[in-house]
Protein backbone atom coordinates (compact mmCIF):
# COMPACT_ATOMS: atom_id res chain seq x y z
CA UNK A 1 0.00 0.00 0.00
CA UNK A 2 2.46 2.18 -0.68
CA UNK A 3 0.55 4.64 -2.78
CA UNK A 4 -3.08 5.17 -4.00
CA UNK A 5 -2.95 2.87 -6.84
CA UNK A 6 -2.80 0.00 -4.61
CA UNK A 7 -6.21 1.40 -2.11
CA UNK A 8 -9.26 0.00 -3.85
CA UNK A 9 -12.84 1.31 -3.48
CA UNK A 10 -13.38 -0.03 -0.57
CA UNK A 11 -10.06 1.37 0.64
CA UNK A 12 -10.91 4.82 -0.19
CA UNK A 13 -14.99 4.87 1.12
CA UNK A 14 -13.94 4.01 4.77
CA UNK A 15 -11.14 6.31 4.69
CA UNK A 16 -13.51 9.34 3.28
CA UNK A 17 -15.57 8.46 6.10
CA UNK A 18 -13.20 8.34 8.87
CA UNK A 19 -11.52 11.41 7.74
CA UNK A 20 -15.00 13.20 7.74
CA UNK A 21 -15.86 11.73 11.34
CA UNK A 22 -13.14 9.75 12.72
CA UNK A 23 -15.23 8.54 15.48
CA UNK A 24 -17.40 6.69 13.21
CA UNK A 25 -17.80 3.02 14.42
CA UNK A 26 -16.93 0.16 12.04
CA UNK A 27 -21.05 -0.85 12.28
CA UNK A 28 -21.67 2.73 10.64
CA UNK A 29 -19.27 2.47 8.17
CA UNK A 30 -20.15 -0.76 7.04
CA UNK A 31 -24.06 0.32 7.83
CA UNK A 32 -23.25 2.98 5.24
CA UNK A 33 -21.28 1.20 2.79
CA UNK A 34 -22.84 -1.82 2.30
CA UNK A 35 -20.53 -4.43 3.49
CA UNK A 36 -20.37 -6.69 6.80
CA UNK A 37 -18.52 -5.10 9.84
CA UNK A 38 -15.96 -7.45 10.20
CA UNK A 39 -14.82 -6.62 6.56
CA UNK A 40 -14.53 -2.89 7.37
CA UNK A 41 -12.56 -3.89 10.84
CA UNK A 42 -10.34 -6.13 8.65
CA UNK A 43 -9.55 -3.36 6.13
CA UNK A 44 -8.86 -0.39 8.73
CA UNK A 45 -6.41 -2.76 10.56
CA UNK A 46 -4.62 -3.36 7.17
CA UNK A 47 -4.62 0.44 6.73
CA UNK A 48 -2.89 0.81 9.66
CA UNK A 49 -0.58 -1.44 9.38
CA UNK A 50 0.34 -0.16 5.99
CA UNK A 51 0.84 3.19 7.69
CA UNK A 52 -1.88 4.60 5.01
CA UNK A 53 -3.83 5.66 8.30
CA UNK A 54 -1.06 7.10 10.80
CA UNK A 55 -2.83 7.26 13.78
CA UNK A 56 -6.37 8.05 14.99
CA UNK A 57 -6.89 11.85 16.35
CA UNK A 58 -8.65 14.75 17.28
CA UNK A 59 -8.31 17.75 15.32
CA UNK A 60 -7.76 20.81 17.14
CA UNK A 61 -8.66 24.69 16.55
CA UNK A 62 -5.85 26.11 18.53
CA UNK A 63 -7.47 28.97 19.09
CA UNK A 64 -10.06 27.92 20.68
CA UNK A 65 -7.53 26.37 22.95
CA UNK A 66 -5.41 28.84 23.92
CA UNK A 67 -3.31 29.39 21.15
CA UNK A 68 -2.86 32.70 18.79
CA UNK A 69 -0.52 32.31 16.58
CA UNK A 70 -0.13 29.67 13.57
CA UNK A 71 3.07 30.41 11.87
CA UNK A 72 4.59 29.60 8.45
CA UNK A 73 9.05 29.11 9.43
CA UNK A 74 11.01 28.50 6.44
CA UNK A 75 14.67 27.53 7.00
CA UNK A 76 17.55 28.10 5.35
CA UNK A 77 20.47 25.69 6.81
CA UNK A 78 23.98 24.63 5.98
CA UNK A 79 24.90 22.22 3.47
CA UNK A 80 25.05 18.63 5.15
CA UNK A 81 23.22 19.88 7.68
CA UNK A 82 19.83 19.91 6.67
CA UNK A 83 19.02 16.29 7.80
CA UNK A 84 20.71 17.10 11.19
CA UNK A 85 18.37 20.33 11.41
CA UNK A 86 15.11 18.87 10.73
CA UNK A 87 16.40 15.87 13.20
CA UNK A 88 16.74 18.24 16.16
CA UNK A 89 13.43 20.23 14.79
CA UNK A 90 11.13 17.30 14.66
CA UNK A 91 11.45 17.28 18.73
CA UNK A 92 9.96 20.94 19.40
CA UNK A 93 6.47 20.49 21.02
CA UNK A 94 5.48 23.53 18.75
CA UNK A 95 6.49 22.21 15.33
CA UNK A 96 3.29 21.16 13.80
CA UNK A 97 4.32 19.89 10.53
CA UNK A 98 7.77 19.87 9.16
CA UNK A 99 9.82 18.81 6.19
CA UNK A 100 13.05 19.25 3.87
CA UNK A 101 11.62 20.99 0.74
CA UNK A 102 12.78 21.70 -3.07
CA UNK A 103 12.63 25.40 -3.79
CA UNK A 104 14.09 28.84 -1.71
CA UNK A 105 14.03 27.17 1.22
CA UNK A 106 15.75 24.02 2.76
CA UNK A 107 13.19 23.18 5.17
CA UNK A 108 9.20 24.44 5.14
CA UNK A 109 7.66 23.97 8.67
CA UNK A 110 4.43 25.41 10.58
CA UNK A 111 4.43 25.95 14.67
CA UNK A 112 1.63 26.69 16.83
CA UNK A 113 2.22 29.03 20.00
CA UNK A 114 0.09 31.11 22.33
CA UNK A 115 1.41 34.70 22.00
CA UNK A 116 4.48 36.62 20.15
CA UNK A 117 6.66 36.32 23.00
CA UNK A 118 6.67 32.49 22.78
CA UNK A 119 6.96 32.84 19.48
CA UNK A 120 9.83 34.77 19.92
CA UNK A 121 11.13 32.41 22.58
CA UNK A 122 10.68 29.50 19.75
CA UNK A 123 13.02 31.47 17.13
CA UNK A 124 16.14 32.90 19.45
CA UNK A 125 16.36 29.89 22.06
CA UNK A 126 15.30 27.04 19.86
CA UNK A 127 16.10 27.78 16.33
CA UNK A 128 18.96 29.94 17.32
CA UNK A 129 20.58 26.93 19.15
CA UNK A 130 20.22 24.57 16.24
CA UNK A 131 23.39 24.03 14.54
CA UNK A 132 23.79 24.47 11.09
CA UNK A 133 20.65 26.89 10.27
CA UNK A 134 21.78 30.35 8.96
CA UNK A 135 18.43 31.93 8.70
CA UNK A 136 14.87 31.87 8.94
CA UNK A 137 11.81 33.87 7.28
CA UNK A 138 8.97 33.69 9.44
CA UNK A 139 4.98 34.24 8.16
CA UNK A 140 2.05 34.86 10.88
CA UNK A 141 -1.75 33.56 9.81
CA UNK A 142 -3.78 36.52 10.08
CA UNK A 143 -6.48 33.89 10.02
CA UNK A 144 -7.34 30.52 8.87
CA UNK A 145 -9.82 30.11 6.26
CA UNK A 146 -9.49 25.89 5.85
CA UNK A 147 -8.51 23.56 8.72
CA UNK A 148 -7.65 20.39 7.22
CA UNK A 149 -5.37 17.45 6.73
CA UNK A 150 -3.91 15.34 4.24
CA UNK A 151 -6.44 14.16 1.87
CA UNK A 152 -5.05 11.10 -0.22
CA UNK A 153 -7.63 10.33 -3.34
Amino acid sequence: MANTEELDALDRSILRILQEDGRASYSEIARRIGVPESTVRLRVKRLVEKGVIRKFAALINPFKAGYSIVAFIAVDAEPGKVKEAVERLSKLPEVDVLGIATGAHDILMQVTVRDLKELEDFLIEKLGSIDGIKSTETSILTSVRKWGYARVF
